[in-house]
């Protein structure tokens, strides 16, 4: 198993990227329902509650004035809105799954976690958060879900060479967050 400290260290980054994730959609105007990020978050070791990862559009105080602030909007605008909340909730999802593995694992089996990959993650994150130009922020978005896609694959990968229940159970979490990141 990878030493805690690692594991501890790669949750580290991947925390921070999805804190900086948080704070982008907050700019943005899209708000987060913020339940519980890691403690407690789910009786199933691998997999989070369903509203732990629900992103919304801020619906604001009436009916009119969510048309009103979606109609401004042109569509690559909302495309971007609408990746960006997937990466967000992705990240989330591979923060709990990560979570897990440090809580969850057996001892006799290790998991394969880059620390290097999480870095980068954090710092395309941070990146993205400083642009002022819709075009460059959305290659650092592109850039982000890329990178959280190799590093579900990378983990999905780690674990097709595993036999126990735990192994099958992240397995299959991993695939089903790494098809709905590439969702259109």
């Amino acid at each position: 198993m990878p030493r805690p400290a690692l594991v501890k260290d790669v949750l580290s980054y991947q925390t921070k990227a999805f804190t900086t994730l948080k704070t982008i959609l907050e700019e943005k105007g899209i708000s987060y329902d913020d339940v519980c990020l890691l403690e407690g978050a789910s009786d199933s070791p691998a997999r989070p509650p369903a509203t732990t990862t629900h992103l919304e559009l801020d619906s604001g105080d009436s009916d009119t004035a969510s048309i009103s602030s979606t109609r401004t909007l042109t569509l690559a605008q909302k495309a971007s809105r609408n990746r960006l909340s997937r990466v967000a909730r992705t990240a989330l999802s591979l923060l709990l799954v990560g979570k897990s593995i440090l809580d969850h694992s057996p001892l006799d089996h290790q998991f394969s976690m880059h620390l290097k990959d999480s870095v980068e993650f954090t710092n395309i994150c941070t990146h993205m958060a400083l642009q002022t130009d819709d075009r460059r922020f959305d290659q650092d978005l592109n850039l982000a879900q890329q990178c959280l896609a190799a590093i579900i694959t990378n983990m999905t990968w780690d674990t097709d060479n595993k036999t126990c229940d735990f192994c099958e159970t992240v397995r299959e979490r991993l695939k089903h967050i790494l098809q709905k990141l590439n969702e259109d």
